[in-house]
């Protein structure tokens, strides 16, 4: 009787120890132009801006324009860019989650889905002058609406101006209810069909489903958007100055006067009013991410 031995292992070669620590070595190396980017264009310029905002005229540390810029002389200018972006926040979001919900639910034609999402992606990246005269063209004082309007409502120019509040309000909500809805969809798109099953087979109704399982996992994203869409209106620039220049006291307006004005001209003035913008815009953005961070426990398990 012969006995049949099992064949020897074969020893496997060791992978290199120093495999983890190449393929560490040329991924820093190959983020290196995109360190070089951010830190020219970004981490340079923030702190050069900050470094400038606590010097005097003279150089010397100082807090005095940081002080100045919140003083009396200047503090209307937050306020009003404030309730600019709270208002144009507010508004399109609710706009923009219910554009949402309608394009994620299976009701509907999917082209006309399909359009109006394409739609919101391009819409939410526009802005600028471009913008601006397209709506001064459509409602400006001699737009193509504008003429129309004034047939059947002779006084509507006495009543409503682009260049005011609510006009620059308007075309901003042009931007903001597209981003709000690009934000949502893949929030809306998390929701899981099971969930919708499972609360119907226990008998809730839909109104049931929205209020006590929809909102309370959305209510994070829909939040952290809504932040999202007031530091965007907060830092608008070219379109709010393409539509009304000097006659709106919005604080990204009264900066550009301060850098490249002839009367105006306070470089470091300037400088601080971009550090308390920056303040804001971070307190809002870390809120957000806070926010998105305890929605995605829901939507992602």
């Amino acid at each position: 009787m012969s006995v049949t031995l099992p064949p020897e292992p074969v020893e496997q070669p060791a992978p290199p120890k120093n495999r983890k620590n190449s393929i560490g070595v040329s991924g820093v190396i190959g983020a290196l132009p995109f360190f070089a980017f951010v830190a020219a264009f970004l981490i340079i310029p923030i702190l050069t801006n900050v470094v400038k905002a606590f010097q005097g005229p003279m150089g010397n540390p100082s807090t005095a324009s940081m002080a100045e810029a919140m003083g009396s002389g200047y503090r209307s200018a937050f306020v009003l860019t404030f309730g600019l972006s709270i208002l144009t926040a507010v508004v399109g979001g609710i706009f923009g989650l219910f554009l949402a919900w309608a394009l994620t639910t299976p009701a509907g034609p999917k082209w006309l889905n399909g359009l109006v999402n394409s739609f919101s992606a391009l819409a939410a990246q526009s802005g600028g002058v471009q913008l601006a005269y397209g709506f001064v063209a459509l409602l400006g004082a001699q737009g193509l609406m504008t003429k129309a309007v004034e047939k059947v409502y002779p006084g509507f120019t006495e009543v409503f101006s682009l260049t005011d509040f609510w006009g620059v309000a308007l075309v901003y909500l042009y931007f903001q209810i597209p981003l709000m809805t690009v934000l949502m969809l893949p929030a809306m798109a998390g929701l899981k069909k099971e969930w919708l099953d499972a609360a119907a087979s226990l008998g809730a109704t839909r109104t049931q489903y929205l209020k006590d399982i929809a909102l309370p996992v959305l209510w994070p994203s829909i939040l952290g958007s809504i932040l999202l869409l007031f530091a965007n209106a907060f830092a608008a620039y070219a379109t709010a100055y393409a539509l009304a220049g000097g006659s709106l006291n919005l604080v990204p307006i009264v900066i550009g006067f301060l850098i490249s004005g002839n009367v105006m001209l306070n470089p470091s003035l300037a400088a601080a009013m971009v550090t308390w913008m920056m303040i804001i815009i971070i307190v809002a953005m870390g809120l957000r991410m806070i926010l998105t961070r305890r929605s995605n426990k829901w939507l992602n398990n």
